[in-house]
């Protein structure tokens, strides 16, 4: 209004003036505030109905900025998000201050999206806890999974077993290369100590994506099984997880475990042999 005074318009003239722009304004913003409103409630119903199998990065993350960005474009915010730090995982992974410096962000909302994966992990680890007894190898793999994937180098996880699978403990034994994990049976063996367990299962990724084993993890899952068998001890298996949906290889569906435990037998007195084997508490198909 001040301007139109300046621009020498009388007193009632400007009033009138700056209440219908006012007007105006106010009604802009409505019919925005609304179209948004429209737009994520929309945005929700479709959630609702089909999940997020079919959305793109950036519409899961608009999805997601919903919930912090209460008045605001979230698709426009998502876009230059996605445009910043290049896929909806790299959003993920990000500080909070470079999610604050993009535009649209705020530190709230910053600080929402970069503890997002926190609250993922907490999630899982508490799942993990609450799901605690392995079952199959695909229940082993389930359980496992979140622990290593989408990582950059192979790590490996020792779960420590009650004779009923009855999951006791799971830590990180060893990280590596993005092709070997350097692994030490001994650190293994010191661990089942510390956990008074006499069966576990090991897992490691493979970052290149595939669930294959390599010559080197066939030479320490034979050494590990032999080990662990002549010590009155269990391998229950060995899982490798791949990058695919429910890519995994598991040495006890191919019949491998037996094989090297039956191998260590033949070694020593076979009734120094850890007997009887462990085994999942459904029955394993084996693979052919």
């Amino acid at each position: 209004m001040e301007l139109l005074y300046a621009c020498g318009a009388t007193n009632k003239i400007a009033e009138n003036r700056y209440v219908k722009y006012n007007i105006k304004g106010v009604a802009n913003y409505i019919i925005m505030a609304n179209e948004h409103v429209g737009h994520r409630e929309r945005l929700r119903n479709r959630v609702r109905k089909e999940g997020l199998k079919n959305f793109q990065d950036y519409q899961v993350l608009e999805y997601v900025l919903t919930f912090a960005i209460p008045y605001k474009d979230t698709n426009e915010i998502a876009h230059r998000l996605i445009s910043k730090f290049g896929s909806f995982y790299g959003v993920l992974e990000a500080d909070e201050e470079e999610l604050a410096s993009v535009k649209g962000m705020g530190q709230a909302s910053a600080h929402f999206v970069a503890n997002l994966r926190n609250i993922f992990h907490y999630y899982e680890a508490d799942r993990a806890r609450i799901v605690s007894k392995v079952i199959t190898p695909e229940g082993a793999y389930g359980y496992v999974k979140p622990f290593l994937i989408n990582k950059l180098v192979e790590e490996m996880y020792v779960v420590c077993l009650t004779p009923k699978n009855k999951i006791v403990a799971m830590e990180k034994v060893s990280e590596g290369t993005n092709n070997e994990a350097n692994v030490s049976i001994r650190t293994i063996v010191e661990k089942m100590n510390r956990t008074k367990v006499s069966s576990i299962i090991v897992a490691h990724n493979h970052p290149n994506g595939k669930a294959i084993p390599s010559a080197s993890d066939d030479r320490f899952t034979k050494a590990l099984a032999t080990t662990l068998a002549i010590t009155g001890c269990h391998l229950l298996d060995h899982i490798i997880i791949g990058e695919g949906k429910k890519e995994y290889y598991s040495y006890r569906e191919n019949a491998l475990i037996e094989k090297y435990v039956d191998s260590a037998a033949g070694l020593i007195n076979s009734s120094a042999v850890a007997q009887p084997c462990a085994q999942y508490i459904y029955k394993v198909r084996v693979k052919k």
